[in-house]
């Protein structure tokens, strides 16, 4: 089955999608096995490319250079500007895209809006497809391979009639939710149960409430080969909760806008990045590279050339070990940082309700973190019978001494997801 999918099937969708998914993941897999030096070779020969075509074709790149009288043929990375969402979305997406780049080539793409800046941009369909090789890449290390039956779990129906014939093309089970209550988590389960998928693939807060439900219920016994999670933080407590649900290993990865795939390795001792895709530097607040601790990730897409992606601040923070990140800390905005300038992220704020040893494990079923504008913080909480004053007391102590701000508690029937499969653990009132 993988054999006709790969060699035929999807050479046969790339041909009606005007795309070259086919020619990229043969490329990738050769690519794989370069020496190190040959990679970087091939980055800064595309990285130079990339350069001067936004130097020569994109307003804002071709005014930046002006201004700083800098010559695009020799310009090295760390000379040019980190840009933002927010510095993307001001300019407008005509004055970030290539002005002669092919209409027909480009696909307007828009951000997921989970850090409250949703923008739109364009994406060439060589980038989509060198992009989507790469996650193909990342799940042949899982033992998938094209034809395999998975399932694909996440908000809201599928739109689309050629999205629908994608999803039967390629044996996926596309199974949406508007909600999880115990009906939809138990007719999910049940989906799983029944069409017995190589890999299950959604985001971390779907697929720990899927876990919890499936842990307290007798009756479910199948376990796929892998779970693929994406999109999201995928806090330890969380993974805990999943493979011992489903018995099964989870092979997280992170990626954006602009961003190359990035995946744990099976081995789970940090995560890949995708360099044929792209480059990323991790950066300090004062923007220099580090080697060792936390700091936010800068990327470029080294395929885009219809809205270059050079040096994009993706809001997101990493912890890195000689170079190699090791671990996902999630977005910038969902951290905070006490007076003492110990930096709480949502790991923090995960582990404190899920580790067995605390009274809150049982009690606090969901959380968010409410960074007041009078600089204290809100835990709102969904709890039951088992919560009580004493427990209350106990977060507010905790937290209190933690991070030196006043401290209170809201309890709340539901924190819902966002449209995007995600909730926010930490936000700004």
């Amino acid at each position: 089955m993988g054999f006709l999918h790969e060699q035929i099937i999807l050479p046969l969708s790339d041909l009606l999608r005007g795309e070259q998914v086919h020619k990229y993941l043969k490329l990738m897999k050769i690519a794989e096995d370069w020496a190190p030096e040959q990679m970087e070779a091939f980055q800064k020969e595309r990285l130079q490319n990339l350069i001067i075509l936004a130097a020569t074709e994109v307003p804002f790149y071709r005014d930046w250079f002006h201004d700083h009288n800098l010559d695009p043929q020799t310009a090295i990375l760390d000379q040019l500007p980190i840009v933002s969402k927010a510095i993307m979305r001001q300019g407008g997406i005509k004055r970030f895209t290539a002005e002669h780049f092919p209409v027909k080539d480009r696909i307007l793409s828009r951000s997921s809006g989970s850090t409250g800046e949703p923008f739109s941009f364009y994406v060439s369909k060589t980038a989509y497809s060198v992009n989507t090789a790469a996650k193909l890449r990342t799940w042949y290390l899982a033992g998938y391979r094209l034809g395999d039956r998975y399932i694909k779990i996440a908000n809201g129906a599928r739109h689309g009639k050629l999205k629908k014939l994608q999803d039967k093309t390629n044996n996926c089970l596309y199974v949406p939710f508007y909600s999880m209550n115990d009906d939809v988590l138990k007719s999910i389960l049940d989906k799983i149960e029944r069409s017995r998928p190589t890999i299950i693939r959604s985001y971390p807060i779907p697929l720990y409430l899927l876990a919890k439900y499936r842990n307290s219920h007798m009756g479910y016994s199948f376990c796929p080969r892998h779970i693929m999670t994406t999109g999201s933080t995928l806090p330890a407590a969380y993974r805990t909760e999943i493979e011992h649900a489903f018995g099964c290993d989870i092979i997280d990865s992170y990626s954006c806008e602009g961003t190359p795939n990035t995946y744990e390795t099976p081995a789970h001792n940090g995560y890949n990045i995708c360099g044929y895709y792209g480059i990323i530097e991790v950066l300090d607040d004062k923007n220099q590279p580090i080697k060792n601790g936390i700091g936010h990730v800068v990327s470029t897409d080294l395929w885009n050339l219809a809205h270059p992606f050079i040096r994009y601040n993706t809001q997101d923070l990493v912890e890195v070990k000689d170079g190699k990140i090791i671990r996902i800390m999630g977005r910038e905005c969902e951290s905070y940082i006490n007076a003492n300038g110990q930096r709480f992220t949502v790991h923090n704020f995960v582990g404190f309700f899920q580790e067995d040893d605390r009274p809150t494990h049982q009690s606090v079923t969901a959380y968010q973190v409410v960074k007041r504008k009078d600089g204290g913080i809100t835990f709102r909480l969904v709890v039951n019978e088992q919560y009580s004053p004493n427990i209350e007391r106990y977060i507010i102590d905790f937290w209190q001494k933690q991070l030196s701000v006043p401290i209170s508690i809201t309890l709340v029937d539901e924190i819902p997801l966002m449209h995007n499969n995600k909730r926010l653990t930490i936000i700004e009132e």
